[in-house]
């Protein structure tokens, strides 16, 4: 009887540390911590982009791709250094209020990579 309560014990660990490392597994998934391409770096700032109305920028579409693409900016490895941007655009993300200015300033050196500005889109010539 002592051995059967010590493997129910047993299971019950085992499974309880099964459930844990499923949660953890599930949260992280949509943490992105790895390197990013160029290509990605390109994609959140066209996305960003295309957020943008006109004058003073207000709502959560337009920071939540700010925020997008400061995690993307700040994880690329290129040659290019975009940490400079990607610590602006986190400020931005976090904020209220910003402008169309305060975004292409904070933009520079992904609009470099990507060559275009923000909201200008992107163009590619047929293959």
């Amino acid at each position: 009887m002592r051995e059967m309560t010590h493997h129910v014990l047993r299971l019950r660990r085992v499974a309880a540390a099964l459930v844990v490392a499923g949660l953890f597994t599930a949260t992280t998934a949509g943490c992105s911590t790895g390197p990013t391409t160029q290509e990605e770096v390109c994609d959140k700032y066209d996305s960003l982009g295309n957020r943008l109305g006109i004058g003073q920028v207000f709502g959560n579409p337009v920071f939540s791709a700010a925020g997008d693409l400061a995690d993307v900016a700040g994880r690329y490895e290129g040659p290019e250094d975009l940490s400079a941007d990607a610590e602006r655009l986190e400020s931005i993300a976090d904020s209220d209020s910003t402008s169309e200015l305060e975004l292409s300033e904070a933009t520079r050196n992904v609009a470099a990579l990507c060559g275009h500005q923000l909201g200008s889109g992107s163009f590619s010539l047929p293959e």
